[in-house]
């Protein structure tokens, strides 16, 4: 192969990766767009290609539009005035027509193993998949395993499985062993491999990509995974093949039973291959568009929802801004849940003001226990940490823990070994009954976090985590400054402010990361915010802030704290040890804060026990449902986000969002610049965007877009991820169980992300035009943008200097 042709085959290679979105591992867990490789086509264009390629749908089933319409949520009217945007002709005739017909499934692309699959024999398609799932899950192994897969790091990914599958036993089963001799003739250089298998292919140019791309979609899971294998490692200005590898696998997969098969199949194939070539794809994407424009209808509705309270709110105004601070400002992660409590918080304690951050808290850190090998990341995945902070305590807890975290890990390695599970079983299984009983009943403890493990709690908080000495007196200042723009709080913070991380607590729940803090990386934010209350609390920094203009005052103190989303209660990580904190105060917070959580309850329980009322009662079922271990449903968690909203607080602080929206405090009059509008829109607008989305599809699409039954869940890995069932492809995104119940169905109302943006539209205009990412997302429909004005008058941007009132 000349070099022009190596060349061309890279880029091509290359194409096809970048559709694949990424996937992280079960102990960082955080939401990703699925569609994140599609972000530069507009969003009909890639749903019609997704449905004719592999069969995934990105557009709800126009029946549920029909219910929507029947049940009075959205109007035909409103349909008309979405149909006009996207340029789609239609009365209300012809859209009800349409809604009233079942859709025609578009003429899938079908792959070669598909093809030989014969009733009353096994799936050849399916063991493909399970063949190469079996390998990447040995392969990927993170200490789940007794007995790893023998793997060298220097031969790749690909001849790592062409060796296992030379070994491979159950190839002559399957009627497959005439495979191997093939296999075995076949040069282990990835790239030589996959040119062989395109040769011996001969896909057409025009659909090879789509081809290859379906190939990679048919293990997309794995694919993911590889996927965020390449992301991490870009980050860090590093390369990673496993991704082309696991390509390359899958092509000579391909290849090897194209030159086994008999030859009705292959004919077969070729003709399915030009049909679906000369098929006419207008069908399909004029299907896609008119599901956009019931999309687009749906969204119109809510957002004329939001934008009458935001109208109804401007009179507030005038008294909502103090003369004088308040006496506390709490500053809580943009997180959907946080609304709620910001709600109850702020009408428990008149004068306590709630902030609205990304849950960071600006600190972009990774962070290593004592006795850690690996940092792990506690900034959005968008972001590389720059800051290497580290626990610390006392040596001879250090110790303590390390003993009890090593007997924990020697007694578990014992009853699971070969030589000894059995006779520990019939030795020792009787004394499990009470373990097994507090387990079905509930009264246990849930799941200990990383962060605790081998810890008491009251020895838990003489741990602390510690900034660099590396970090200098400027780079510090520096960083302080950074945060107290991004919280508002530059020119004058109150007396007291809690900086509120949160996370969850779960037990027997693979996923557990997912419902903690996706601006940390799916990590709580308890470490960000002891690290930023540190920060903010050290003199030397202070010193340092007085000297650069900002007004923060001496005995203002930063109290770190973590709002538990499972339970709403919020706990104070220092126990209010700053002498600096009056007494009076002190109770005072802690009654807001329980009365806060009461409340919050009352309102999250109207969604998951609606049957229950009594205060007591309420509170009992949301501890149980973290410590219940079947327990699929502890919390809704971000079901049900819809809306992002940059503004004042006073702009909100009336507004009952129903736990749908993120809220990011902003002024614009404090942002001359506007370099806090561009740091939120291309860092916590897409973090809001990536969770949308994920919601959106595993909502349509639960097969390809989610994970399926949470009960049937089996890890894989140690933290790599789970399989439904014992096999088949690796599972991305959420759970059935986490978008609907049996009672009121369906708890996810699948829309895009409506921002809504407090800045001038000059403004935001510049900052979209400037940042590529942001620009695809908007002007290709997979986040809108609406501006609030000065007077409160709602207005949705169609394209750079068009905006239209709403």
């Amino acid at each position: 192969m000349n070099t022009a042709s190596t060349k061309q085959t890279d880029m091509q290679y290359e194409r096809i990766i970048k559709r694949i979105a990424p996937l992280w591992p079960l102990d960082s867990f955080v939401a990703v767009n699925p569609y994140w490789g599609f972000a530069d086509q507009p969003f009909s264009k890639a749903a019609s290609y997704l449905q004719e390629t592999v069969g995934e749908r990105v557009i709800m089933d126009r029946r549920w539009y029909l219910d929507q319409v029947k049940s009075g949520k959205i109007s035909l009217a409103d349909i008309l005035k979405a149909a006009e945007s996207m340029g789609v002709s239609g009365d209300d005739s012809d859209w009800m027509t349409y809604l009233q017909e079942a859709g025609q499934p578009s003429m899938r692309m079908r792959v070669l193993p598909e093809l030989l699959d014969r009733q009353g024999h096994a799936s050849i398609s399916q063991y493909v998949v399970e063949q190469i799932s079996r390998f990447l899950a040995a392969y990927y192994d993170r200490g789940q395993s007794l007995w790893r897969l023998p793997t060298d790091s220097e031969s790749g990914l690909f001849a790592s499985w062409r060796q296992y599958t030379l070994m491979d036993k159950s190839l002559k089963p399957m009627g497959l062993k005439a495979v191997r001799p093939l296999l075995l003739n076949l040069n282990p250089d990835a790239t030589k491999a996959a040119a062989w298998a395109q040769q011996t292919l001969k896909i057409p140019e025009t659909i090879e990509d789509d081809y290859l791309f379906m190939l990679l979609k048919s293990v997309g899971g794995w694919a993911s995974w590889c996927r965020y294998l390449l992301w991490t490692a870009e980050l860090q200005g590093k390369s990673q093949t496993d991704l082309e590898d696991l390509l390359a696998i899958r092509m000579v997969w391909e290849a090897l039973l194209s030159q086994t098969a008999d030859q009705d199949a292959l004919v077969q194939w070729k003709k399915q291959l030009h049909s679906w070539m000369l098929n006419g794809k207008g069908a399909a994407e004029n299907d896609a568009l008119r599901g956009e424009v019931l999309l687009m209808a749906a969204e119109n509705a809510f957002r004329q929802q939001v934008a009458k309270s935001i109208r109804h709110c401007r009179s507030y105004q005038n008294q909502a801004v103090p003369d004088s601070l308040p006496k506390v400002q709490a500053a809580f992660c943009i997180d959907v849940r946080s609304e709620v409590f910001r709600r109850h918080l702020e009408s428990s304690m008149p004068d306590l003001e709630t902030i609205g951050f990304a849950g960071f808290f600006g600190v972009m850190m990774d962070y290593a226990r004592q006795g850690d090998q690996h940092r792990r990341t506690q900034t959005p995945v968008l972001l590389n940490p720059a800051v290497h902070v580290e626990e610390q305590g006392p040596q001879a807890l250090i110790q303590k823990r390390f003993r009890r975290l090593r007997i924990g890990a020697e007694w578990k390695q014992f009853k699971l070994s070969a030589t000894s599970c059995f006779s520990f079983v019939e030795t020792a299984g009787l004394s499990y009954i009470g373990r097994l009983l507090a387990d079905t009943l509930g009264w246990h403890q849930p799941s200990v976090h990383p962060d605790q493990a081998g810890l008491k709690d009251e020895e838990r908080a003489s741990m602390h985590c510690v900034l660099p000495e590396s970090l200098n007196m400027d780079q510090r200042v520096q960083m302080a400054e950074f945060i107290l723009n991004g919280l508002g709080i530059s020119q004058g913070a109150a007396p007291v402010v809690l900086l509120v991380g949160h996370g969850s607590s779960t037990t027997n729940n693979p996923h557990r990361a997912g419902l903690d803090c996706g601006a940390c990386a799916g990590q709580t934010g308890e470490m960000n915010a002891r690290a930023a209350a540190s920060l903010l609390n050290d003199p030397g920094v202070r010193k340092g802030l007085q000297k650069k203009g900002l007004s923060l005052s001496d005995q203002t103190c930063f109290i770190p704290a973590l709002h538990d989303t499972t339970t709403d209660r919020v706990e104070i990580l220092d126990n209010f040890s700053d002498p600096r904190l009056d007494p009076e105060t002190r109770d005072e917070i802690t009654a807001a804060l329980e009365k806060a959580a009461n409340l919050s309850r009352l309102e999250r329980m109207l969604r998951l026990e609606p049957e229950i009322h009594d205060p007591e009662l309420v509170a009992q079922n949301v501890n149980s449902r973290g410590r219940d271990w079947s327990q699929v449903r502890p919390e809704w968690a971000l079901a049900g986000n819809a809306a992002f909203i940059a503004a004042p607080r006073w702009r909100t602080r009336e507004m009952n969002l129903d736990g749908r929206a993120f809220l990011h405090d902003y002024d614009p009059e404090k942002d001359p610049d506007f370099s806090v509008l561009k740091l939120i829109m291309t860092a916590p607008l897409v973090v809001a965007n990536w969770i949308n989305l994920q919601y959106y599809g595993s909502t349509v699409d639960n097969q390809r877009q989610g994970c399926g039954n949470k009960v049937l869940h089996n890890v894989i890995g140690g933290t790599v991820g789970v399989l439904e069932g014992n096999g088949g492809d690796l599972r991305v995104g959420l759970s059935e169980q986490s978008l609907r119940d049996n009672h009121s169905g369906l708890q996810h109302e699948p829309l895009r992300l409506s921002a809504f943006i407090e800045a001038p539209k000059e403004a935001m205009d510049q900052v979209i035009e400037g940042e590529e990412i942001l620009r695809h997302l908007v002007d290709n429909r997979w986040l809108s943008i609406q501006q609030i004005s000065p007077d409160g008058n709602i207005y949705h941007r169609r394209a750079a200097g068009d905006w239209i009132g709403i």
